[in-house]
């Protein structure tokens, strides 16, 4: 079992007023001298993250973090401004989960914004992916170089009417950061057809960054606004790893010159 870590609100104010002092709160997540930092996502007003019923698909995706537990309230003013899940203490993730997932793209994070669960007691975040490279793909849907898929990650930060900040989160996983480059691992779902991030890496001045914690002891970071861990591979390394997995895979192929990596119906 996770642990949830509930941040003071007298912390939160005093994070919230030093992050206003330099500038826009649009994404909780600044650079540190060039270091990418670690982020909560793009923050989001009240009314846009709300549910939308007659949305058939946006129900579909806020009903997927629906809190089943009746007796907890619905997100508001008098909410803990900060929960964070803490990682379980044999926590462990695969670097590169290239067979465990249903697609492996290398793409920029377009836009970006937090929801708000159908019961409006939790907060998932979704990204619009730009599709530069593909190492997977599924057959159905077959993404290909050019494409716009939805992405998605639990938690996020929700801005109240009254002008206070909720966040969401999970200390081991960052969100991405709108504007920037990253190869991502990704898990289909067909039910909301969007993709959620088993893990990714943010690619950077010919760096790679580890958008998440890889095991327990990677966890015990000293501050919660800290920096993503930086590959001692270059970003080429990291990448030519992954393509060459896909290159040596019984279903790879060539399309038109690209790399692209089918995984055809058993």
């Amino acid at each position: 079992m996770s642990q949830r870590k509930v941040v003071p609100r007298s912390l939160v104010f005093s994070l919230l007023l030093s992050v206003c002092s330099f500038g826009s709160f649009a994404q909780t997540s600044a650079s540190i001298q060039g270091s990418p930092q670690y982020s909560y996502g793009p923050t989001t007003d009240y009314k846009a993250a709300l549910p939308t019923p007659s949305d058939v698909l946006r129900f579909r995706r806020g009903e997927r973090y629906n809190i089943p537990n009746p007796s907890l309230p619905e997100v508001g003013d008098q909410s803990e401004p900060k929960i964070v899940d803490l990682a379980p203490s044999h926590f462990q993730r695969d670097p590169i989960p290239f067979e465990h997932g249903d697609a492996v793209a290398i793409g920029t994070i377009k836009a970006g914004q937090a929801y708000l669960s159908n019961d409006k007691r939790n907060i998932y975040t979704e990204f619009s992916v730009s599709v530069e490279e593909v190492l997977k793909t599924l057959t159905a849907p077959y993404v290909r170089v050019g494409d716009s898929i939805d992405i998605e990650r639990s938690g996020g930060v929700v801005k109240l009417p009254s002008g206070q900040i909720i966040v969401r989160g999970t200390a081991t996983d960052s969100m991405p950061l709108v504007g920037k480059r990253y190869l991502l691992f990704l898990r289909y779902n067909p039910n909301t057809e969007d993709y959620h991030v088993q893990t990714g890496y943010q690619i950077e001045g010919g760096h790679a960054y580890r958008l998440d914690d890889q095991n327990y002891e990677e966890s015990n970071h000293e501050s919660e606004q800290h920096r993503l861990r930086e590959e001692d591979s270059t970003a080429d390394q990291v990448l030519s790893r992954v393509r060459s997995k896909a290159a040596v895979s019984p279903h790879g192929e060539r399309v038109s010159g690209e790399l692209l990596f089918r995984q055809r119906q058993v």
